[in-house]
């Protein structure tokens, strides 16, 4: 069978109709609108496969434009697979191609000899220019880097009249040292295309089919740049084909500049186009689809499609109302603990709107003794943040901490750079046998430091005068936040997305010491005895046995067999900053769309009844989305379930049964409960006849013995158990009796 048979038998078995229809049509502007799961890349790579093959269109007329390599590099694979020793078309990024097309005309530039600066480049440039005009204590390099960005991709002005004055100064360093952003790769090429008309005919001759991938996550540049490359001057289509493929359904990045507008209107300017809608789904069960469908049918800024798949099945989602984020987190610890043991081959994901959200989810992972991996974050207790936070405390309770002292001794900024640490550091060395505040004091005795930075170094020992490692862990943490101000550190000192995703992650940390003190951790110590055993929780990164915990937007392109959506509550999905604007909640809305439809075979949904915020519980409205999914998914209040209650009723649900919620499921199977699991809501039923020298197991550190026991007036008991080379003192809510 010859390339042309083998091409042709795969167009007639391996493609849908629909998917026929966008791949055979030769001439003209398509607008698929592609569903998710419904094969887009197939299309797309078919379609440049059949222009070559069959119209024998040469490589060099055809140009495939996308948003990451990745995707980029996934699409040549396939086009080589079907034309193997053919000359491939070229496939790349907006960003890659402009700067293929600079290169090749440059000869039409202002400056035709130029520099690409990357990101670190540019916020270099930007921190010096900031210093230059003193003016870093009202702006930062994150906030002016996001104005210039967000300017240039959406081409509004900044309203801002000094982040106005700065992007200027800035756009006249740049020119003058003869350099280009990745952003004006784009807008060099559009001023190309607008002002020089040998470029744009010489480019319209040469490239005469264009296909776009992803088109809902592009912004008004590079719609500009899609009509430049295409139309005339009388905006009359020139070229022989073009071709978008998007679902605006799956549009939630306004943040980087994307618009949804470019995909539901594209019509409004290319009026000769041709909509082919690919509504067949291959990745997920009808009723996971039917879920999606009902929900997003809520949305007005939209093409109308259905997804449908060839795959029935029956009871595949549930509700889960849990009491708090505690129980949340142990239903999913307890339903991953299951789909491990029967679905050992098959993924499983936790999805959820925002990074502070891991916190809870991720202690109960570890207290399971389930490894989970954070995909495009770091874990809960890694987050720089937290660490600054964490390395306070661990100063008060011990001040030999060099790592915590160099760390924190100049965050928020006290004037004090690397040069007073290399200082500070050589002294101590000198001097071992001192701990950190004492070596400071002898820098200001023996005035090594003067003027405004020995008024520092005295401020920053007062801070700690008085503090022991018995104090309350969250009085400590809420003294040092409004002692060096550092939410507003945070606001100043990073652009206001990164801004708010760390304010919720402190949050989140006080929520983290509230939860402690309900298991009778309270001391700083204790705490951070406690957050210790949660930071030496490591998986093994050669295997793929683990529960995959990621944000919603981080889940976009991807799939697993089993996903568990988190959160499903008022302010935070919707999110807080979403609920005044209908365009706002209707992108809210998608994301979880997206999230619904990353699942193959199983979705569960939790929401909560309360929450702590900032250490204070609060009443926890269900999302006005959950009210808009289908009144027939199985739907269960487990706020006054005990663990074993939650276990026995996904176990059914694996199952393929129904339980009667109306006797105590724990009754009903012989299952056994995993060790882990325990109520934290009505407080842990476990035997406390714990003795001296009795062999117990933590999940974390494995088998040891009893060395000491306490027994405190609150009635908490402690052991100190010996775990091989290692001693801990533990609270016995964690402790298993062997």
């Amino acid at each position: 069978m010859n390339i042309q048979e083998s091409f042709k038998n795969f167009f007639d078995t391996q493609l849908n109709p629909e998917q026929q229809q966008a791949v055979a049509l030769k001439d003209g502007v398509l607008l698929v609108c592609a569903g998710a799961g419904s094969g887009k890349t197939r299309v797309i790579t078919a379609r440049m496969t059949h222009l070559m093959l069959m119209h024998h269109v040469p490589a060099y007329a055809l140009l495939a434009l996308t948003f990451t390599n990745k995707a980029a590099r996934e699409m040549k694979e396939r086009i080589a697979h079907f034309l193997p020793g053919f000359q491939l078309p070229y496939v790349g990024t907006f960003h890659s191609y402009c700067l293929r097309l600079l290169k090749i005309y440059r000869h039409h530039l202002a400056q035709p000899d130029f520099s690409i600066i990357d990101e670190d480049d540019k916020e270099k440039m930007l921190k010096a220019i900031i210093a230059k005009y003193g003016l870093l204590k009202k702006v930062t390099v994150k906030t002016l880097a996001s104005a210039i960005s967000q300017h240039k991709n959406s081409l509004l002005g900044i309203s801002d009249p000094i982040l106005e004055e700065l992007c200027t100064v800035y756009e006249r360093e740049k020119k003058n040292a003869h350099c280009l952003d990745f952003d004006d790769l784009l807008l060099e090429v559009l001023k190309l295309f607008r002002t020089n008309t040998e470029f744009k005919k010489d480019f319209q001759q040469k490239v005469r089919h264009i296909l776009v991938d992803e088109y809902q996550d592009t912004n008004l540049v590079q719609h500009a740049l899609l009509q430049q490359m295409t139309q005339d001057d009388s905006k009359i289509f020139t070229g022989d084909s073009l071709c978008v493929v998007g679902d605006e359904d799956q549009s939630i990045y306004s943040w980087r500049g994307a618009t949804v507008q470019n995909i539901v209107y594209f019509k409004r300017d290319f009026p000769q186009t041709i909509t082919c809608t690919i509504a067949q789904n291959y990745r997920s069960v009808q009723p996971i689809l039917d879920t999606a469908n009902a929900l997003i049918e809520n949305n007005t800024t939209r093409n109308p499609k259905k997804l449908w798949s060839e795959k029935p099945a029956q009871d595949r989602i549930r509700k889960l109302h849990c009491a708090s984020s505690y129980q949340e987190g142990d239903a999913v610890a307890l339903l991953a603990s299951l789909h491990r043991k029967k679905k050992s081959q098959q993924s499983i994901a936790v999805l959820y709107r925002s990074h502070y959200q891991s916190r809870s989810l991720e202690e109960a992972l570890i207290r399971g003794s389930i490894p989970y991996k954070i995909i495009g974050g770091v874990r809960f207790y890694d987050r720089q943040e937290i660490k600054d936070l964490l390395a306070y405390v661990r100063l008060v309770v011990n001040p030999f901490d060099r790592i915590a002292l160099s760390r924190i001794i100049n965050v928020p900024s006290r004037g004090l750079g690397d040069k007073f640490i290399e200082s500070l550091m050589a002294l101590w060395d000198q001097q071992p046998f001192l701990n950190g505040f004492q070596v400071l004091q002898q820098m200001l005795t023996e005035k090594m430091v003067s003027g405004l930075k020995a008024e520092s170094v005295s401020s920053f020992i007062n801070l700690f005068h008085g503090l022991s490692r018995t104090d309350n862990a969250q009085t400590l943490i809420e003294y040092f936040l409004t002692k060096t101000t550092y939410i507003e550190y945070l606001k100043e000192h990073f652009s206001p997305e990164d801004a708010q995703a760390k304010t919720g992650n402190v949050k989140e940390l006080v929520n983290a010491i509230v939860s402690f003190a309900r298991r009778d951790i309270v001391t700083i110590d204790l705490f951070l005895e406690e957050v210790a055993l949660l930071q030496e929780h490591t998986i093994d990164e050669t295997t793929n046995d683990y529960i995959s915990l990621m944000t919603l937007h981080a889940a976009k392109g991807l799939e697993f067999d089993t996903v568990i959506l988190t959160g499903l509550e008022e302010n935070i999905l919707p999110s807080a900053h979403a609920t005044y604007a209908e365009d706002t909640i209707e992108e809210e809305r998608r994301l979880l769309y997206v999230g619904i439809t990353r699942a193959r075979e199983r979705l569960l949904l939790t929401h909560v009844r309360y929450r702590y915020v900032f250490g204070t519980m609060t009443d926890q409205r269900t999302s006005r989305f959950v009210h808009e999914l289908p009144e027939w998914i199985g739907t269960a209040d487990c706020s006054q379930w005990s663990s074993g209650d939650i276990l026995h009723y996904l176990h059914d649900w694996y199952a393929g049964k129904t339980p009667s919620l109306k006797e105590p499921l724990r009754e009903k199977s012989k299952l056994v409960i995993p060790d882990f699991v325990f109520d934290e809501e009505v407080g842990d039923e476990r035997p406390r006849k714990l003795r001296l020298n009795q062999r117990v197991r933590h999940v974390t550190f494995g088998i040891g013995t009893i060395k000491e026991l306490e027994e405190r007036d609150d009635d908490a008991l402690f052991a100190t158990v010996q775990f091989g080379t290692k001693t801990k003192k533990i609270s016995a809510h964690f402790l298993i009796e062997l």
